[in-house]
């Protein structure tokens, strides 16, 4: 389809389009800016002194497909005030193009979306089918220098959370305005230092949601005392199953093993655990010394010598987790000993009946692993002049009435903490095992179950009776979550009243992962904020 000069106008004031052709399947368009005064930008005086001319080149949106390059003759101006140090300026085309620039401002914003929308490749990709010119890195500066841009929005609501860069080695942080649903900005580390200058230049701030990470209750009362602080109520809850969890896995305490226990060989062995386990707790202690010192994670793991993913899961913790022991396999006849234990005082001592027998229970080892574990528990019932070593108690959890294994402290654990009319009917079944034979998990369902009610009834009268309950119990678990509550009480209280929560930054955590993976894990920080950012302004134009 042809056209004419008359079909074709350039909407920009004081541009007066000469003429056009088609070169090279580009549209070239000739214009010349017919202005008759021009103001000097460093002291704003207007000129009226021409001193030359030269010609602009640049690119406009494209017409049937086809790019657009405008070629531009723009004037040059003497500054007629002696007090300012340019003397010669160029002609400023507001509107049209930017200093410098190859491609008008509403040609920019085009590739701004792309990049924004789809990423630098496949922008790129879309851009040239679209008909404009511009390859990756164009797209991406373009989206980059516009993000860069001052933010002139006040947020009263924030939510704070952390985000990997990489993987337990290197992290960020992401604040979302809950109010607008929006990140306002993404922060190339984890520290109060940068957190709380981050704050201190948002006076406008009045609520600020975060986790229960020391580093944002710091960098909050630092940056933004005059903030209300919200702790999460999904972690309150994640904190409290933790301590179940672990309260049970506490019990599960395996066995002495007959096979490995022999006369000094287990005293060592004991002592060798113990002298391990005060090394770590010296270990732990100091790791937490550096860091309340302002040492930085990676600092500490180099300065110990010891492995940065350990250090920063140590940083997080209060106190070193115990070591996490599992029951003995279907393969192993440490799962039936007390089976065989029961078996052997009725004078069941044949190692032939003896494995019959525990294969009716489930065994599915060895008869030589049988024979082996026979033959060491005879030994030492002979060392101790007794037909077999007494029972030791082993307080582990109970068995799932359906299936016959061993319930596990993470099922039980979220079985505690979920209401009645949730659970399917196995967990029903095994509910009522766990009350009936775990000593304290009825009370401790109980309060798991009130403190969730109180998180979501949003009365913040219930707090303070549920917290004098949960110390009085006198199950270590649930009262050590209790005196923990206590030091960040007021942040608690604003969770129970307020109907913020940093449900909205876990989800933009997930959409700046999906971001990552799309850029391949390439992606910087500053252009990873420009994506998650939304565009200051869509423009739309009719051609």
């Amino acid at each position: 389809m042809g056209m004419t000069q008359n079909s074709l106008t350039l909407p920009f004031p004081n541009v007066q389009l000469t003429s056009f052709a088609l070169i090279d399947d580009v549209w070239v368009v000739e214009a010349a800016s017919i202005g008759t005064v021009a103001a000097c930008p460093s002291c704003l005086v207007v000129s009226a002194v021409r001193h030359s001319s030269y010609e602009r080149r640049f690119c406009d949106l494209p017409i049937q497909g086809r790019p657009v390059q405008i070629r531009l003759t723009v004037s040059r101006w003497r500054c007629r005030n002696s007090d300012c140090g340019q003397s010669i300026f160029t002609e400023r085309l507001p509107g049209m193009v930017a200093p410098r620039a190859r491609q008008t401002g509403r040609a920019a914003s085009i590739l701004r979306l792309l990049g924004h929308g789809v990423g630098g490749r496949p922008g790129a990709r879309l851009a040239a089918r679209l008909g404009f010119v511009g390859n990756r890195t164009t797209i991406l500066r373009h989206l980059i220098r516009h993000q860069l841009l001052s933010d002139y929005s006040a947020p009263r609501v924030v939510g704070l959370d952390e985000w990997a860069a990489r993987k337990g080695t290197r992290f960020g942080t992401i604040a979302v305005d809950l109010e607008r649903r929006r990140v306002i900005d993404v922060l190339p580390d984890r520290s109060a230092v940068s957190t709380a200058a981050w704050l201190a230049e948002r006076p406008s701030i009045e609520l600020i949601a975060r986790d229960r990470d020391g580093v944002y209750a710091d960098a909050s009362r630092q940056g933004a005392p005059q903030a209300r602080q919200i702790a999460d109520r999904f972690h309150l809850v994640q904190n409290l199953r933790d301590r179940i969890e672990q309260h049970l896995s506490g019990r599960r305490q395996r066995p002495v093993n007959p096979i490995e226990q022999r006369q000094d060989g287990a005293d060592r062995a004991n002592f060798s655990r113990a002298d391990k386990r005060k090394g770590l707790q010296r270990l732990f202690a100091r790791v937490h010394e550096l860091f309340r010192q302002g040492w930085t994670v990676a600092d500490i793991a180099r300065h110990l010598d010891i492995n940065r993913r350990r250090v920063d899961k140590w940083v997080r913790l209060e106190a070193l987790p115990e070591r996490f022991q599992c029951d003995p396999k279907p393969t192993s006849p440490m799962r039936f000993h007390a089976q065989l234990q029961e078996l052997m005082r009725r004078g069941v001592t044949k190692i032939r009946w003896l494995f019959d027998e525990a294969k009716k229970l489930g065994y599915k080892g060895s008869f030589g692993h049988m024979a082996r574990y026979v033959a060491h528990v005879r030994s030492l019932a002979r060392a101790n002049s007794s037909p077999a070593p007494a029972e030791r108690i082993v307080r582990s959890l109970p068995l799932d009435p359906a299936s016959g294994s061993r319930i596990s402290p993470v099922v039980a654990a979220a079985i505690c903490m979920k209401p009645r009319p949730l659970l399917t009917e196995r967990q029903v079944g095994m509910l009522a095992v766990l009350n009936n034979e775990v000593p304290g998990f009825a009370v401790i369902r109980r309060l798991a179950i009130r403190f969730q009610g109180l998180l979501r009834g949003c009365d913040e009268t219930k707090l303070e009776p549920w917290l004098s309950d949960a110390k009085r119990c006198g199950i270590p678990a649930v009262v050590n979550f209790a005196r923990r509550l206590m030091v960040d009480i007021q942040a608690v209280r604003n969770a129970v009243i307020e109907p913020w929560s940093n449900g909205q930054t876990e989800g933009q955590i997930n959409r700046l992962k999906a971001l990552k993976r799309a850029m391949y894990g390439q992606a910087s920080v500053a252009l990873l904020c420009a994506r998650m950012r939304p565009l200051r302004e869509v423009e739309y134009h009719q051609m």
